[in-house]
């Protein structure tokens, strides 16, 4: 003898949806935990098929910056400017996106006009995108760079409006 027990119940289908990587992130600013102020947008675009936007608030520390790509976010606080006569003041990589795209981005000084992102063995480069923090109240400029997936970058170079490099930072 056989016995088939069947069991039918309230059981719905959730439907998950996954982020447009190439949307370009909207919606409220988020807000991160060690800021003492609102979020502002610096400014946001699409590179290498990913939707982004950056943002700053101010920090007990000094400020926090936040990259927001496809539903993720990269961010940190502290003393993110240059300091004294330094080009750059914070710099981070990391993979971001569903490919896994090498993302560069930080702060340099107002007086750098061009972030070039350079590959050591080819000595191929490409600027990165230059943001005034002028929106937030200081000066310098938030950049970001969204690196093409046939090269990884290995430094960084703040040239001035007269073509003079200023500073060349070395990833880690």
């Amino acid at each position: 003898m056989c016995l088939v027990v069947a069991l039918v119940g309230g059981c719905a289908i959730a439907s998950v949806e996954t982020p447009d990587p190439g949307a370009i992130p909207t919606g409220p600013l988020g807000t991160p935990p060690d800021a003492t102020g609102p979020s502002v947008q610096l400014g946001s675009g699409q590179a290498e098929g990913l939707g982004w936007r950056l943002a700053i608030a101010p920090s007990g520390d000094g400020w926090c910056t936040e990259l927001e790509v496809a539903g993720a976010a990269l961010g940190g606080c502290g003393d993110v400017l240059p300091q004294g006569d330094a080009a750059f003041g914070s710099v981070g990589s990391t993979d971001m996106g569903p490919n896994g795209t090498q993302v560069v981005q930080g702060i340099a000084a107002e007086r750098v006009v061009t972030v070039w992102l350079v590959e050591n063995d080819t000595q191929r480069r490409f600027p990165a995108t230059l943001m005034p923090l002028d929106p937030a109240g200081v000066d310098g400029v938030a950049f970001v760079g969204f690196v093409p997936a046939d090269m990884e970058v290995t430094h960084l170079l703040g040239v001035a409006m007269s073509g003079e490099i200023l500073d060349t930072y070395e990833l880690p």
